[in-house]
């Protein structure tokens, strides 16, 4: 009883983290006839997600989006839709880690809560995530800092719930959970954080502003957003 208490604290923390202020709620769900095709630079998915809110864009809605900072110019819809941060990958991987997610507990799983009602996962692909050592080297220069978390090349860096790090750190985090392979930290010159393509908790670093990978967004909806 006294473990699940712990982890039912827990999950309850992870998730006052990501949602803190205003009434904010959360969503992230992929459907299996929905799975991603296409790849992409971290640049690109940072910025052309924010576009699904505009005119003609995926969302349906009718939002003018500053070009550099990504803020929407016009009157609030209650909708922001952004590429993934490296925290809410986190959460996602944490909580699908928890007696309230995949119950196999395996390196390569399909599904965070082991049905189709859970995120649908690819283990053997890497996901960008937006989280950099670097705004510049990773084309993200003016773009506002709520679309994207900062590191340093310190590993100290993590953040809590972002499930990057090891047990040494400031924040401790969750390199080679569940026989996850890859724990590459990036260096100021790398570009980003892709996850989950060496086990649901891997996590490496893109080298090159050209490396592609595939990406899921996140849309949060409250009032005033």
């Amino acid at each position: 009883m006294k473990t699940k208490k712990i982890i039912l604290t827990a999950i309850l923390m992870i998730i006052m983290l990501i949602l803190s202020g205003g009434g904010v709620q959360a969503a992230l769900q992929a459907n299996p006839n929905t799975q991603y095709t296409k790849r992409d630079t971290l640049a690109n998915w940072v910025k052309n997600v924010r576009k699904m809110e505009e005119t003609g864009g995926a969302m349906g809605l009718a939002e003018t989006i500053n070009s550099s900072t990504l803020l929407a110019t016009s009157s609030s819809n209650g909708i922001d839709v952004h590429c993934i941060k490296t925290t809410e990958y986190g959460a996602m991987a944490i909580l699908s880690a928890s007696g309230y997610g995949n119950p196999s507990n395996e390196k390569a799983i399909t599904s965070s809560t082991g049905n189709s009602t859970g995120v649908i996962l690819n283990t053997s692909n890497w996901e960008s995530t937006s989280g950099t050592a670097s705004v510049r080297t990773a084309g993200l220069t003016g773009v506002n800092a709520r679309y994207y978390d900062l590191y340093t090349s310190s590993s100290d860096s993590a953040k809590r719930g972002d499930a990057l790090g090891s047990a040494t750190v400031a924040n401790p985090g969750c390199a080679g959970w569940h026989s996850a392979s890859s724990s590459g930290w990036p260096s100021v010159n790398n570009i980003g954080f892709p996850r989950g393509g060496a086990g649901l908790f891997s996590f490496s670093h893109s080298t090159t502003s050209s490396d592609n990978y595939y990406a899921r967004s996140v849309v949060v909806c409250g009032a005033g957003l």
